[in-house]
């Protein structure tokens, strides 16, 4: 009998070969849950098989950005071994973190990431597993994201003419200095990206262990006189990875953005990248034209309302099952355990071609 428990320190080795075994997507599988770990408030449940092995992993958090009334709650990660596939382990898991997550106070729980600490925007379209499970268990697809990508190789990522054009204009593009980060992310809360994650996943890139290391900072800015009009990252969440990056509305159409794109790309290219990613992406032609991004990965994003209120109020919904899955221990005693024997081990540049 499969039973489902809190997960724990002594899971991590096991977690890990679930999500390399069963995550065929992600070059950095292993990874993943280290990623969650730096977030906040994460909890972890595992699947347990008659023979004590782990089966299933599934991660969840409550909502990290500001929001009127309960906070959604956020499921960001379920893998299964295949072994124990067909019966009800998926199913038992989701029931389990939707019980924890309803007990801290989520009205809604939601198949999507949660920043600034999370690994996909949704649900990949081609994990069709998962998305069987999600619409068993009565969740509502209700939008839907792209990532893009960009090869690298032989790619003109050259910004020179285009940054004298910009210093004429009085426009300075750069490398950010980890001595930035107060006044980067001051700027960031005060702007129209203050209510996402954006602002505490650049402090976390400009601050975090890369630099730490003595590491390029992985953060590049565009400023006018004294105060900042735009910024790119790279490598926030997953090595590999573009964004985020925005620019002040009465600065756009001068080609900030594309200087500071091709200026990550560049840095992820001399990393040893061949291809980066663009995640979450909104103007899918800006970086077709920029640097020739193609979409590459389509996600779906899904919710249920774990409360009676929420759940009239979302007729697409279906109730959410009250059924309790068999938990033991404490669910948030596992992030300490990848802090300490994931996180702080450099990731190996994913190779792709």
């Amino acid at each position: 009998m499969v039973i489902i428990r809190a997960a724990g320190p002594s899971d991590v080795a096991a977690i890990r070969r679930i999500c390399e075994r069963e995550l065929d997507l992600e070059p950095d599988a292993g990874e993943l849950p280290g990623i969650l770990a730096r977030g906040s408030g994460h909890l972890g449940l595992v699947a347990e098989d008659d023979a004590g092995e782990v089966a299933g992993v599934c991660f969840g958090s409550l909502s990290r950005l500001a929001v009127e009334g309960p906070r959604p709650g956020h499921v960001e990660l379920l893998a299964v071994s295949r072994d124990a596939r067909g019966r009800g382990t998926g199913r038992r898991l989701l029931s389990g973190m939707e019980s924890l997550l309803r007990e801290q106070g989520a009205a809604v729980a939601l198949l999507r990431g949660n920043p600034p600490a999370y690994v996909w925007p949704g649900v990949d379209a081609r994990y069709t597993v998962m998305t069987c499970l999600a619409e068993r268990a009565g969740y509502e697809k209700y939008r839907d994201s792209v990532d893009m990508a960009v090869s690298l190789t032989g790619a003109d990522l050259d910004t020179g003419p285009a940054q004298e054009r910009l210093a004429a204009a009085g426009i300075e593009v750069r490398r950010a200095s980890a001595a930035e980060a107060g006044p980067i992310v001051d700027w960031l809360r005060q702007g129209p990206w203050g209510t996402s994650g954006w602002p505490d996943e650049v402090g976390a890139v400009l601050t975090g262990e890369p630099v730490l290391a003595g590491e390029p900072v992985r953060c590049h800015v565009a400023s006018r006189d004294s105060g900042y009009v735009g910024f790119a990252c790279h490598g926030v969440g997953r090595r590999g990875w573009f964004g985020p990056m925005g620019t002040d509305a009465a600065e756009r159409q001068l080609g900030i953005g594309a200087v500071l794109l091709k200026r990550c790309l560049a840095d992820m290219r001399a990393a040893g990248f061949d291809t980066a990613r663009i995640g979450w992406v909104g103007p899918l032609r800006f970086y077709a034209r920029a640097v020739g991004a193609r979409v590459e990965r389509v996600y779906w994003f899904y919710r249920k309302a774990l409360l009676l209120t929420c759940q009239r109020s979302m007729a697409a919904c279906s109730p959410a099952s009250t059924a309790r899955s068999r938990q033991t221990g404490c669910a948030t005693g596992w992030t300490a355990a990848w802090r300490a024997c994931c996180c702080s081990r450099a990731t190996s540049p994913a190779r792709n071609s």
